[in-house]
């Protein structure tokens, strides 16, 4: 029986490189460990998830960037872009 690869399964689902999925992967296994940590001390689950989601949206945007390069531009890219145009 084939062993499955959880990093090539997040690549494949999601659009990343194997080096974004590993990122992502290693994301989830941090917040699993993360819920694992005792109550005590301030654990913050929700603010943890919310900064996660917000590093994983960073990878996702990397996707969609490289997938539409024209279409998806930050607004430092588009003011270079401005400026390449005047000139």
């Amino acid at each position: 029986m084939e062993e499955k690869n959880p990093i090539h399964d997040i690549a494949h689902r999601h659009g990343l490189t194997e080096h974004e999925a590993r990122i992502l992967h290693h994301l989830d296994r941090a917040t699993t460990l993360y819920e694992e940590l005792p109550d005590s001390y301030g654990k913050d689950l929700a603010d943890w998830v919310a900064h996660r989601e917000a590093l994983a949206k960073l990878l996702m945007v990397r996707v969609v960037k490289r997938d539409h390069p024209e279409g998806w531009l930050t607004e430092v890219e588009e003011e270079y872009r401005k400026l390449a145009e005047e000139e």
